[in-house]
């Protein structure tokens, strides 16, 4: 299969429509006979789309004017954002909410939709029915580096689809090998590639934006995501995931594409840790990302809060400093080996902090209440 590759620049929903239009004569896409569409972006979180953690809501508008342009008469946007964030909220704070009002299109919370169970080789895994009745199932992911997983994509951003419980599990189970599997179930008839400005660094929350100028389009998941790994200069070989689904069959790594894209230079998140002065946040697969940026907004919350102004503010200033704060997460969590003090994050690492006695944030994830409240008390 082909995929497509443009330089775009800037959120121009017009010069956007006119790529995706193009793109569909160069793969040979077909949308004639469908009726309804389900378009997946990535929203994981309540920010403004200038940060780069979301898919800008100008790509998703301009994928809806031409899929009406081509007779889809009922679209709807459906997301499951990350694990203990508020749907209604995240549609609200990344301009969804005001995009789907403007244009007549539904928003759809996945971890309140209608499930169907499906066999997969972990068991049962239960689907959105909403999803798997779709004429069209359009995967819009963002161009962005992660700590777990190198980049998360399109088959990354499919993982969306699933209730919270199954996202947790996908971290116990080691991530790589959940998400090339998930990707045989119900995968997107159309992948379109939010690259005109990605993120790199401390991905997939706490990086940096990147003005990547891609865009991306075809119609399998490992071709896109591979052909958009090496423009990034990665090896897509060296991706687990993509390395297993490709070996399962679902494509190559390999593809055909045309047209051209630039290869920025994009900086991975550092696979052991991630790092603000000497606040450390260090990685294990099987925690999800939702917890760190439960820690980060606890510190923010912290920072706007008059009541730890004269508290919490000047302990962190110091740990993170002079001290040294390290901040472990995940079933597999490990003592770092570094001077300084240990926080441990979230609900898989109860047991080891109370048998190394170490100051323990509950939650799964922590809400930044929890997270500003302890850290007072205990820092």
């Amino acid at each position: 299969m082909t995929v497509y590759l443009d330089t775009i620049r800037r959120y121009d929903v017009a010069g956007i429509e006119d790529s995706l239009s193009r793109s569909f004569e160069e793969i040979g896409f077909d949308a004639s006979g469908r009726r309804t569409a389900i378009i997946k972006p990535n929203l994981v979180i309540a920010v403004n789309p200038k940060t780069a953690i979301v898919t800008h809501p100008a790509v998703t508008e301009a994928v809806i004017n031409v899929l009406r342009g081509r007779g889809l008469e009922e679209i709807a946007i459906a997301e499951g954002p990350g694990v203990g964030s508020v749907t209604d909220t995240v549609f609200e704070a990344t301009g969804y909410r005001a995009l789907a009002d403007r244009l007549g299109v539904r928003l759809i919370d996945f971890n309140a939709a209608e499930r169907r169970e499906r066999e997969w080789k972990y068991g049962r895994l239960a689907v959105p029915a909403v999803l798997e009745d779709a004429d069209l199932y359009v995967n819009i992911p963002k161009l962005k580096t992660h700590g777990y997983t190198t980049v998360t994509l399109s088959i990354k951003n499919h993982k969306g689809m699933l209730a919270e419980e199954d996202k947790k599990l996908d971290h116990h189970l080691g991530l790589h090998d959940p998400l090339a599997q998930q990707a045989r179930l119900r995968p997107p008839d159309l992948i379109v590639v939010d690259g005109i400005v990605g993120m790199h660094h401390d991905g997939p929350l706490n990086g940096r934006p990147l003005r990547a100028g891609i865009f991306a389009v075809g119609t399998n998941m490992v071709e896109v995501d591979g052909a958009v790994a090496r423009l990034m200069g990665f090896d897509p070989e060296d991706i687990l995931h993509l390395r297993l689904a490709a070996g399962d069959g679902l494509g190559t790594l390999n593809p055909e594409t045309v047209g051209t894209a630039p290869c920025p230079k994009v900086v991975p998140a550092n696979e052991e840790y991630g790092r603000l002065l000497n606040i450390y946040s260090w990685r294990d697969c099987t925690a999800c990302s939702m917890c760190i940026d439960s820690f980060t907004a606890g510190v923010r919350l912290a920072v706007r809060s008059p009541r730890y102004w004269f508290t919490l503010i000047p302990r962190l200033a110091y740990w993170g400093v002079l001290g040294g704060l390290h901040v472990i997460q995940g079933r597999e969590a490990k003592m770092p080996g570094r001077d300084g003090r240990v926080i441990c994050l979230g609900k898989c690492t109860a047991g080891l902090a109370k048998a190394e006695g170490l100051t323990h944030i509950p939650g799964c994830p922590p809400t930044a209440e929890t997270v500003a409240r302890v850290l007072r008390k205990e820092l």
